[in-house]
């Protein structure tokens, strides 16, 4: 769903009647929707985890973490491949609050860049990027561009909004400014930090990435 004040090609570049707005680098996973709960759901469904088991939070790897059935990476791998074929981005929980809050940042003249990893497992790309935008659309998630990329250190933006511990580190690495979406498995980390989508989010939000504007003197 593109908001309408972005529809014209020469939004945010100085062009008479647009508006200038800022970028903001959004991932998907632990951030916008429950990946952890859907994979959790979808292994009950299958049969392969009981319904009443509810996997260590604490591990961002899921092979590291109790209480998930996989003994190795490929297995994991390949249980996440069967969950993509039936469409497991097109049906994921949505992480409360997020779409009315995004919506909210879209009016404030922020331009939202979904940025996320789903690409890792070869020869689904056609299910994962069409399921990815139906969920955007179908849970009214505002944004201008779709990209899916493994090396978000590359992608300069305004403020990044992650939950990985690698993506968080190697994004500060780069000089980026990122702000931290609360999971157990990111608590070693420092701040700043959203905890929750709430009514608070989006102050918070402006308010970072007014004091790194001014920081960086743009």
């Amino acid at each position: 769903m593109v908001p309408a004040k972005y529809e014209s090609p020469y939004a945010g570049v100085g062009h008479p009647g647009t508006d200038v707005y800022r970028v903001m680098d959004l991932d998907l996973d632990g951030v916008c929707a429950d990946y952890t709960e859907a994979m959790r759901q979808w292994l009950v469904h299958a049969g392969r985890m009981a319904a009443d088991t509810y996997p260590d939070m604490r591990h961002y790897e899921m092979t590291s973490a109790t209480g998930w059935p996989f003994q190795s990476v490929e297995e994991y791998k390949q249980a996440h491949r069967e969950a993509e074929a039936n469409h497991l981005y097109a049906t994921m929980p949505v992480i409360q609050g997020a779409p009315e809050a995004l919506r909210r940042l879209a009016d404030e003249h922020v331009y939202i860049r979904v940025v996320t990893h789903r690409l890792f497992v070869s020869g689904q790309h056609q299910i994962v990027v069409s399921d990815t935008a139906k969920w955007l659309d179908d849970n009214h998630i505002p944004y201008m561009s779709l990209c899916f990329t493994g090396l978000k250190d590359t992608m300069h933006a305004t403020i990044h909004i992650d939950d990985s511990p690698a993506n968080i580190l190697a994004l500060r690495q780069a000089g980026e400014h990122v702000v931290v979406f609360d999971q157990p498995y990111n608590r070693q980390l420092d701040g700043p930090r959203l905890s929750a989508w709430d009514e608070t989010s989006v102050p918070k939000l402006m308010a970072w990435m007014d004091q790194w504007c001014d920081d960086s003197g743009k």
